[in-house]
């Protein structure tokens, strides 16, 4: 683990809205953490399916070793992520709205801060996501980097549950890599709302061609269908933790 985010606004001050998705195991918890500090690493200002698959090769978990065991690993992969950047597959660099704000003086966490003090962090979140999801809004990633950083990963999250509440399990690594890898098995851009696609168009991530987590693989020489496969054999073998009743 590292320290503060320094690209990214942090978000812990701000309570996230409700879900009904399946319990996450701490490891899966953590791999969503990871997944920033990689985004932060490349400089994106947004978390896709590229980051958290770096992520789970920063673990040691069974999806981690079976990413290994098929020629993936993290010193490699993030090369590759880098050739993708310099490529334009995935965004370049790009200043930070703080960065960006701090040359006109002004200073986005202070802002930031003050806003919550005022009217309260989850009002703050309610507020930007509203404005985000305002399907004729001129700017619809107005708040994103203020109040929360663009996720991206919502169908790969989507299988991973799913697969995780038919096996009745808490969701972990293994659940994670099997959502990414069946989100991956399409092209890019695949089933994206309408707002989803314009944040995609903004952020200069491709909404057609190859899934860049299919480029990951095939670039060690991987094939995605075979990693398909094998990931339901590693929760077979009760690899994560059964919901327990309370």
């Amino acid at each position: 683990m590292t320290g503060k985010s320094t690209y990214m606004p942090a978000v812990a001050a701000i309570r996230p809205p409700r879900s009904r998705m399946t319990t996450l195991t701490e490891q899966a918890q953590e791999a969503t953490y990871l997944a920033r500090l990689e985004a932060e690493r490349l400089q994106h200002r947004y978390l896709g399916p590229e980051h958290l698959l770096l992520a789970l090769l920063r673990q040691d978990s069974a999806a981690a070793r079976l990413l290994v065991a098929n020629g993936l690993d993290l010193e490699h992969t993030r090369a590759d992520a880098d050739r993708l950047t310099a490529q334009g597959v995935l965004p370049r660099p790009r200043p930070s709205d703080g960065e960006v704000l701090a040359t006109v003086g002004v200073d986005l966490q202070a802002v930031r801060d003050r806003l919550i003090e005022t009217f309260g962090g989850e009002a703050c979140y309610y507020a930007a996501q509203r404005v985000q999801l305002q399907p004729r809004s001129a700017a619809p990633w107005a708040g994103m980097e203020m109040f929360n950083t663009p996720t991206l990963w919502r169908r790969a999250i989507v299988f991973a549950a799913r697969q995780a509440g038919r096996r009745g399990q808490e969701l972990g690594p293994e659940h994670l890599l099997f959502g990414l890898l069946l989100d991956a098995s399409d092209p890019a851009g695949t089933d994206l709302y309408p707002n989803e696609r314009r944040k995609h168009a903004y952020l200069g991530l491709p909404v057609r061609g190859p899934h860049p987590v299919r480029l990951l693989i095939e670039a060690r020489g991987a094939a995605l269908e075979t990693l398909l496969e094998a990931v339901p054999g590693l929760l077979d073998q009760d690899t994560a933790r059964p919901i327990t009743e309370t």
